[in-house]
């Protein structure tokens, strides 16, 4: 009979700490879902998981407040679902290792962005053309709305794009056609040649699917082109080509496609 118990003993132990369910270091985790710019416009669904039990998920919704009993030391996962391709899946990991509530942050874009793409308040304004085209001048942000209509279908595009002052520069650009649509993060080098701004994308600077903004939380983009385009760029060069006017950056394959400059209010 005392066999028999050691033997019942041995097998549901390992299982309870596997579940996180016992134990003196068992705690009550309790989080917040804090959304960091526009992450939160098209949410879906959430799912909160012990790593080592995938198996065992708890979906989190219409609320971003949630609680789940586990071991301190736990790693947990919290997987985000929106309706915007391709960024649409994220995976946020972090460790469980206090009782007090926590925020546990989700960003859509990579976190460069969080710096300047979110401002939706501002307004546009000339640039000031001259013989002489400095670079400090035209250093800042950018918008660009467009349409494309033709006898398939009608693409709109919102993309912004920031000069950045070191001499690297961001391309966000977001397009819709009806049922589908679609998203394009380029960075990479930029240099003003005579009247042209010419933007070069570097393999290199392309970000890392699995990013850290926030200490002990390590976000994943899954499903996204980036590696994709990281690829394609180191077989055939992307470059953007702007003619500087007085009414901002004319892209010149896209004569329609005027970057105004803004300023935040």
């Amino acid at each position: 009979m005392k066999i028999l118990f050691y033997i019942i003993l041995s097998v549901l132990f390992p299982f309870q700490m596997i579940m996180g369910q016992t134990g003196k270091d068992s705690i009550l985790f309790r989080g917040n879902i804090v959304y960091d710019g526009d992450a939160s416009e098209a949410t879906f669904l959430h799912e909160l998981y012990i790593k080592h039990n995938p198996k065992q998920r708890y979906p989190i919704v219409c609320d971003s407040n949630f609680s789940i009993k586990c071991m301190r030391g736990d790693t947990l996962l919290i997987e985000h679902f929106d309706t915007r391709y391709p960024y649409c899946f994220q995976v946020v990991e972090f460790i469980a290792n206090d009782t007090l509530p926590q925020n546990i942050h989700i960003w859509r874009y990579p976190k460069s962005c969080n710096n300047w793409y979110y401002h939706q308040k501002y307004k546009t304004t000339n640039l000031s053309v001259k013989d002489t085209i400095r670079k400090s001048e035209l250093v800042g942000t950018y918008k660009c709305r467009w349409e494309l209509e033709n006898s398939d279908c009608l693409v709109t595009s919102d993309a912004t794009m920031k000069l950045n002052a070191d001499g690297t520069f961001e391309l966000i650009d977001e397009w819709v056609s009806w049922d589908i649509s679609g998203t394009v993060f380029h960075t990479g080098n930029w240099e003003i040649k005579q009247n042209t701004v010419i933007c070069k994308v570097v393999p290199e600077l392309i970000p890392s699917t699995i990013q850290e903004r926030y200490p002990g939380q390590v976000l994943h983009f899954v499903w996204t082109n980036l590696e994709d385009d990281r690829q394609e760029i180191m077989k055939e060069e992307k470059v953007y080509k702007f003619l500087v006017c007085k009414k901002g950056l004319i892209q010149t394959d896209k004569i329609d496609c005027i970057y105004k400059k803004i300023k935040y209010r």
